[in-house]
Order: structure tokens, then sequence, then C-alpha cells
């Protein structure tokens, strides 16, 4: 009941618009500050694994709690550091609302939207605990009671779950963002970022997701390895051709 459910990555419904795979690329994905705004998404990727090593570690601990009062108090502390963390992803993004990149601005937006809504979740996971916390101190803590607890808790681990594929799907739309303007209608593979450029948003990935290798979105991937997955896909990729290499 304690353990965060996981969040799977769901393939299906990811399809890029098409007003960004048409003849419209080149205006709707200028090379504008590329590199830039890349590395600025992989550093806000880095938040999210934060996010997934304090859950990931603090769980079992929580699981096996002998004091509840002391369980539900770090699991609150965990939700406030957790909205830290994504306030932290919003503000990475939120600089580029405003981009001539209209692609950029679209991925931007995903994110800064899902951030604010999991953080509102978690507001609200914050008051559910609290409230069962004193249900418990009371002595209050019947099982009605208590299903009426769990049923809660789960519906907000299906919210962000929802928001969790917005996620993705903004993370599938950033390697567009990668391929670059002189690809005649999108179809091509030149990026849009030097042969260093690209490394060093490699070197960037490998600091936090070095444990994720695949390429591309499988099945059961959870949120974050699935993102780490696409990115890694397109900068890893030779037939993906650096700016400078042509």
């Amino acid at each position: 009941m304690f353990l965060r459910l996981l969040l799977m990555v769901v393939i299906g419904g990811m399809i890029i618009p098409s007003a960004f795979a048409s003849d419209d690329f080149e205006k709707n994905n200028p090379d504008i500050k590329k590199y830039e705004f890349a590395r600025s998404y992989i550093s806000a990727l880095s938040y999210m694994r934060d996010i997934d090593d304090r859950w990931n570690k603090d769980a079992p601990k929580k699981l096996f709690a002998k004091q509840k009062d002391k369980m539900i108090k770090a699991t609150l502390e965990d939700l406030s550091l957790d909205n830290s963390d994504l306030r932290v992803i919003k503000n990475y993004l939120g600089k580029y609302l405003n981009s001539p990149n209209p692609l950029m601005r679209r991925v931007a937006g995903m994110v800064v939207i899902a951030t604010a809504r999991e953080v509102a979740v978690n507001d609200d996971e914050k008051e559910l605990w609290e409230r069962w916390l004193g249900l418990i101190v009371a002595g209050q803590a019947s099982r009605p009671k208590e299903i009426d607890f769990v049923k809660a808790q789960y519906g907000m681990e299906l919210q962000r779950k929802e928001f969790d594929k917005d996620l993705v799907q903004a993370t599938v739309l950033l390697t567009k963002v990668l391929i670059s303007e002189k690809n005649k209608d999108g179809n091509g593979h030149l990026l849009a970022v030097t042969a260093q450029e690209r490394q060093k948003l490699l070197d960037k990935l490998d600091s936090f997701g070095s444990d994720t290798l695949d390429w591309g979105l499988k099945p059961g991937q959870r949120t974050l390895e699935g993102s780490i997955a696409v990115i890694r896909e397109i900068l890893e990729d030779s037939i993906w051709i650096s700016i400078d290499e042509k």
C-alpha cells in the first residue's frame, strides 16, 4: 500500500503532429538555440532521476517501518522534495515558452503543464496523508476509512501516470527539435547540433542515465527510462549526421 506504483510508458497515441512533419517543417522548427534547448531538457531530466531515486530508496524502508507516523512523515517530506524538483524542471523549460521555434515552445509547454499538474497532485496527496495521520493519532483509522484512503491514493497515482505520458511525448518531440531545418520537409538525417555538442549532450545524459542504454520506447519502461532511451536513439545512432559532418 505504501509503495508507489511504477509509472509505465505507454507507446500508443504518441503520434507526432502533422504540422511538424509536413512542408511546414522549416517554418515550425527553425535552427534556433537547439543545442541549448536540448541541454536544458536533459538537465531537467536529471531532476526526474532524483525523484525516482528518492522513492526507490525510501519505499522499502517505509513499507517495513514499525512506526506508521514516522513513515508518513517521511512520505510527506519526499512529496515536498518531489515538488521542489518538479519546479526546477518547470523552470528549466519555462524559459523557452517564448522561443521563436514553435516546436520548441510546444515541447516546453507540455513539460511546464505536466509538472505543474504533478505538483498539484502531490499537494493533494500531502493533504491526504496528513488527514490519515490525524485519524491514526486519534485512534479512528478504521478499516473502511483505510480503504477510502487507499482508493484516493490510487486515483492520484493514475493521474500522475497520465501526466508522465505527456512528459514522454514531450521527449519524443524533443528528438524532432534536434532535426535540422535543412532537411527537406523534415525528411533527412541531419541534426542541428555539431559533433562536439552532440557528445556533450550524451555526456550529460550519461551523468545520471548511464544505467539506461536501450534505444527507443519499449513496453514496461518507466517514464524516465523511456525518455532517456528516446534521446539515446537519436544521439547515438550513426544514421543521424551532425551538422558539421556533412
